[in-house]
């Protein structure tokens, strides 16, 4: 009698654990909690507006520039009154490509780190400022403070990208960077933003 009632509680044992392992080991079911949509970037029009970020898989990803607090005029740029003004973004205007490289360079915003993204860029030397020659083709020649020479794939294309989409919606341009230790680089980018 002593062997009927141990296999009943094996038995009753294997089936309270059976509910259990099928039951989630007793994890309360809860409801969907909203946490938001997973990370992604659209470009819309204004695809002169692109900065491209590292993607935490190594890929480039685009951000749209439309916050009017992204970047600050610099000297070169003053006119009177407004050294050290923020520059406005506008709708009605595009983006000039010296402050898209600068914005670049000052790294993703906290929203873009939040969702992964990042930068294989050093920052501008102290003072540096870009400098941007388009071609009549269409082609540009930006040269800009920080030192080329060290950069891997990933830093050169962000700073390729940005520059060709600036010019072009299609990013076909070809860019030209001469960096502040005298280095060059000539590349395209071949990304599609859609």
């Amino acid at each position: 009698m002593r062997h009927a009632r141990t296999f009943r509680g094996a038995g009753a044992v294997a089936v309270v654990a059976g509910v259990l392992l099928l039951g989630g080991c007793g994890i309360q079911e809860t409801e969907v909690i909203g946490a938001g949509s997973p990370a992604t970037v659209e470009a819309f029009g204004g695809r002169d507006r692109l900065l491209f970020f590292r993607s935490p898989d190594g890929g480039l990803n685009p951000v749209m520039l439309v916050d009017e607090s992204a970047f600050m005029i610099g000297p070169d740029d003053a006119e009177a009154g407004t050294e050290g003004d923020v520059y406005s973004s506008g709708e009605d205007r595009p983006v000039p490509t010296d402050k898209l490289i600068m914005a670049l360079l000052a790294g993703p915003r906290e929203n873009d780190r939040a969702a992964g993204l990042s930068t294989s860029l050093p920052p501008p030397r102290r003072g540096g400022m870009a400098q941007v020659e388009v071609a009549k083709g269409g082609d540009v020649t930006a040269r800009v403070p920080i030192g080329l020479g060290g950069l891997d794939r990933t830093a050169l294309r962000q700073l390729v990208c940005t520059i060709a989409y600036s010019q072009d919606s299609t990013g076909r341009s070809t860019v030209r960077l001469i960096g502040v230790d005298g280095v060059t680089q000539q590349d395209t980018c071949a990304l599609d933003p859609a």
